[in-house]
């Protein structure tokens, strides 16, 4: 019988070698998500806080400023009284939810665009949604279509409102440039009633940072 060659010793010597490195950086890749999970849920918690005592005279409260139950490290932001809801079919604001926009969109910038906050907020989404109630004459299929449109519309209705009420405000609304969009979710999401889906909420989502540079004191 032949003895091993020196070349399959060293083949697998690597082969070895190659295998305990790659767990090495399997557990050290394991450690750094772990460690980021942990950085994002503290600093949307920080936020969440933030938000709810500045805003609490507002008429926000912990059932309107909440926690994405879909995202950890996401905030939702539901206007009260139902000023960002819209009539059926339109994608026009309301008077009211003209008047709130103008009136608080510059105390959430204040807040969100502060130093304390803005290197932490990866994006600020503006969600539209509709009702299921289906279009005269239009199939499941093309009424779904239609609503997809018409969320997206109601969105960017907000979107456009907001920039336009920060006006003059040079440094939050560059902030909310860089960090606002509109997305149309359609029929999805629905509330109790078709009145209540009818809405356009606030998402405002964390990324990675340092903990330690996020200093919230609430009194």
């Amino acid at each position: 019988m032949e003895e091993p060659s020196n070349a399959d010793h060293l083949s697998s010597s690597l082969t070895d070698l190659m295998t305990s490195l790659m767990v090495i950086f399997i557990l050290l890749l394991l450690v750094f998500v772990h460690r980021t999970a942990g950085k994002d849920a503290a600093i949307t918690d920080l936020l969440l806080k933030k938000l709810r005592h500045d805003l609490s005279p507002q008429g926000f409260n912990e059932k309107t400023i909440r926690p994405d139950p879909h995202d950890r490290n996401a905030i939702l932001v539901i206007v009260p009284d139902r000023l960002m809801n819209f009539e059926k079919s339109k994608s026009t604001l309301r008077p009211e939810g003209e008047q709130f926009l103008k009136t608080y969109i510059p105390e959430f910038a204040e807040v969100l665009c502060s130093d304390q906050f803005r290197p932490s907020i990866e994006s600020i989404v503006v969600e539209g949604h509709t009702d299921t109630q289906p279009y005269a004459g239009r199939s499941a299929e093309e009424s779904q279509n239609l609503n997809l449109k018409l969320s997206q519309d109601r969105s960017m209705e907000v979107v456009k409102n907001a920039l336009a009420d920060l006006a003059g405000m040079e440094t939050k609304r560059g902030c909310f440039l860089e960090k606002l969009s509109a997305s149309g979710r359609g029929e999805q999401e629905q509330e109790a009633t078709p009145d209540e889906s009818r809405r356009v909420i606030l998402k405002i989502r964390v990324k990675a940072s340092e903990v330690e540079s996020v200093k919230v004191v609430v009194h």
